[in-house]
This record gives structure tokens, sequence and C-alpha cells, in this order.
């Protein structure tokens, strides 16, 4: 959240007209909502949802500043809506699902000036926003269960072995 909020303070600067949806629950929804509401940044803190994908289609774009991330499950589901996503480039997981400046953006961890800038580059460039955007769909269907649950069949047979 440090992060995400420092990103924004940047985008802000150049797009006060543009809004930060972020979806939290638990102790560090309450510890930032005040800190969120003090800086009065656009940035609209909601109750976690069940109808997340409903969020990911009347959005434009994603972005995940985890600095630790082994599968972001939310990045192939925010593809598969077409949202084009921008992510630190934290171990493991980003890396493996996002293909850099094809289907969104991977950020060395910690760069937030980086991030901002890519953040900005979609927010004025609504062609590459679509690119992206398609390029999320047909890249997240290798997570779709057609695909994924013979792989998990196949392994916990190898393991029953």
């Amino acid at each position: 959240i440090p992060f995400l909020l420092d990103i924004w303070k940047i985008v802000y600067k150049h797009h006060p007209d543009w809004h930060l949806d972020i979806y939290a629950q638990g102790e560090l929804r309450d510890f930032y909502l005040p800190i969120i509401e003090a800086l009065n940044i656009n940035i609209h803190v909601h109750a976690a949802t069940d109808k997340i994908f409903d969020c990911y289609c009347n959005s434009s774009i994603f972005i995940l500043t985890s600095i630790y991330e082994p599968f972001g499950l939310v990045l192939p589901e925010a593809m598969s809506c077409g949202l084009p996503v921008v992510s630190f480039d934290c171990d493991f997981g980003p890396r493996e699902i996002i293909t850099d400046g094809i289907d969104g953006f991977l950020i060395p961890l910690g760069n937030i000036e980086m991030f901002a800038e890519k953040i900005c580059l979609l927010i004025e460039n609504q062609e590459l926003r679509e690119k992206l955007g398609k390029a999320g769909i047909l890249s997240s269907k290798r997570y779709s269960p057609k695909i994924i649950m013979p792989l998990w069949k196949a392994l916990f047979e190898k393991m029953l072995l």
C-alpha cells in the first residue's frame, strides 16, 4: 500500500480526473483508510467484494504493487476482462504471467517513478490500453480451467504413485 499511495500521488498530479479504486478488508484497510482520506487524491476504498469481475469490467487499468506475489491470480483474472496490467516485477508470479510491453508492464521492484509513468502512458493512450487489454485476454487463456485442471490432475496422480 505505501508504494501504491506514492505512485498514485504522482499519477494524480498529471491526471486529477482519474481515480483509483481499492478493494480491501481487514486490519490493513482500517489502518490505511484515514491516511488515504487525508491525502485527498481521488482514491476510493471499497469493501472486498465477491463480484470482483464486475469491478474489473468497469475499470480501465489494473495495478499490482505487491512486493512478493508467488502467483497473483488477480493478474490473469484482470487480464481476462481486457485490462492492461502494471505490476512490480517481484519474485515468481508477475514475471510468469505478464509479457512486458505486450499484455502489460513489469516494473523493477520499488521503481515508483517508472510505475507511475506507465500508468500515465496508459491513461493518455487509449489505443495502447486496448491493444494490451486484447493481448491480455488471449494471454489469460493459459490459465483457463480447461488447461490447468488436467495439469493439476496429472500432478496429483504422479504424487500418488
